[in-house]
């Protein structure tokens, strides 16, 4: 039997300032949807983060409302795990009228994890969904009713210690977990809300099925062995994945031992692009540049200061297209670091070392209002020894809390 294996949907998440629901998260469901007609899976396995928040918006839900229900009129098994950033509560509400259809979606965290065996024309194959574990969920007195589970390896170990998996037949473990290989984690990217090693769970704690179909980390790849795998998230949500493969996922089991992994190729709404240069090569590139419509672009200015009304004069360039801009303050034309990036630092005005600050946050560069609001501050302080004047021209109180915010998202 095969399946696809899927995870990290987001859906409706933001690229920067573009909604990705409005175009790019349902052209991708189509495009998902004749990939199950030309292949014909027997599976769709999603494994977490359906959603990007865990209140989803409605148009969130609708999306993945018509996904499931166009699976489940081609007569698909699905099934579905909550991730970190789904509500258990929410995504799996109604889930025995729709067991009904074939579509297996776990709630909380039970210590009898849902299991579905699909009879395939080859081989039988049973499926575990495990939805997204921590230490405490696990030890509750509903789970395990432990109180010695300190860390994620050892309340996953103990979880699926309790599972009765039959070794001689063919299983699949679907999770949402940060999973390492003997130590190595594996490659993450820009646009996961992960921290450090939190979270961490060895692969050998899966040895006991034959393929691990995982999510949370945001870039495809087999994590210990070919069939223990990420998925990858569908579509690009950050330009740290700019060179990151997006294709599908198909899995083949023939039987025990023998386990078919495929990459399958989608086409996306929209791919990134990176432009880097300075701001006169920004602007002669994308005059010429004819398909500006295919991309969302970032560019990167390498002027050493930052010329007058450089956003502006992209965005007048590049369009809707233009969805970040950034400057390469440490690196020379030819990529390698500025021999003394604090010395650099030191040189910079006030203003410019707040812009950095702010880029290097936000992954992003101040617009014109914002600077705006950098300049009165900074025009105020100058007046003084460090403290505000009160006065007919001083900063009014609602653009000083616009500036509060800002400092507070960014640390």
């Amino acid at each position: 039997m095969k399946f696809f294996h899927i995870a990290d949907l987001h859906l409706g998440r933001m690229l920067y300032h573009i909604p990705l629901i409005e175009e790019d998260q349902p052209f991708w469901v189509e495009q998902f949807l004749l990939a199950v007609d030309e292949h014909q899976p027997d599976a769709v396995v999603i494994a977490g983060d359906i959603y990007d928040r865990k209140v989803p918006s409605v148009e969130a839900m609708k999306l993945f409302d018509h996904l499931i229900t166009e699976l489940a009129k081609r007569d698909k098994y699905v099934f579905v795990i909550p991730g970190n950033h789904d509500s258990s509560a929410r995504l799996s509400h109604v889930r025995g009228l729709l067991a009904m259809h074939r579509i297996y979606i776990a709630g909380e965290l039970e210590r009898d994890l849902q299991r579905v065996t699909v009879h395939g024309e080859e081989t039988d194959v049973t499926f575990y969904l495990m939805p997204y574990l921590f230490p405490r969920l696990a030890a509750d007195e509903r789970v395990l009713g432990r109180d010695d589970l300190s860390t994620y390896d050892e309340a996953a170990r103990a979880l699926l210690a309790v599972q009765e998996i039959d070794e001689s037949s063919c299983s699949v473990l679907v999770a949402h977990q940060n999973v390492l290989a003997n130590g190595v984690p594996p490659e993450h990217s820009e646009s996961e809300t992960i921290i450090g090693g939190l979270g961490e769970i060895e692969c050998s704690a899966f040895d006991a099925f034959d393929y691990v179909a995982l999510g949370h980390i945001h870039n495809a790849q087999r994590i210990g062995r070919e069939t223990a795998r990420y998925a990858g998230c569908p579509i690009y949500y950050d330009f740290s994945e700019l060179n990151r493969d997006k294709a599908l996922t198909l899995v083949n089991i023939h039987g025990k031992g023998r386990i078919e992994v495929e990459r399958i190729e989608i086409p996306l709404k929209h791919m990134l692009r990176r432009e880097s240069g300075t701001l006169k090569e920004l602007l002669e590139a994308g005059s010429r540049m004819e398909d500006k419509e295919k991309y969302y672009i970032q560019c990167v200015l390498c002027d050493k200061y930052l010329p007058p009304r450089a956003l502006e004069q992209l965005r007048e360039v590049y369009g809707s297209s233009l969805v970040n801009v950034k400057r390469s303050i440490d690196e020379g034309r030819d990529g390698r670091a500025a021999d003394s990036p604090g010395a650099e630092l030191a040189a910079l005005n006030i203003r410019e070392q707040f812009s950095r600050f702010y880029q290097e946050q936000m992954n992003e560069m101040l617009d014109g209002d914002q600077e705006g609001i950098v300049q009165k501050i900074l025009e105020q302080q100058s007046r003084g020894s460090g403290e505000f004047i009160l006065d007919v021209k001083s900063i009014p109180r609602e653009d000083s809390r616009e500036l509060l915010d800002f400092l507070l998202q960014a640390t």
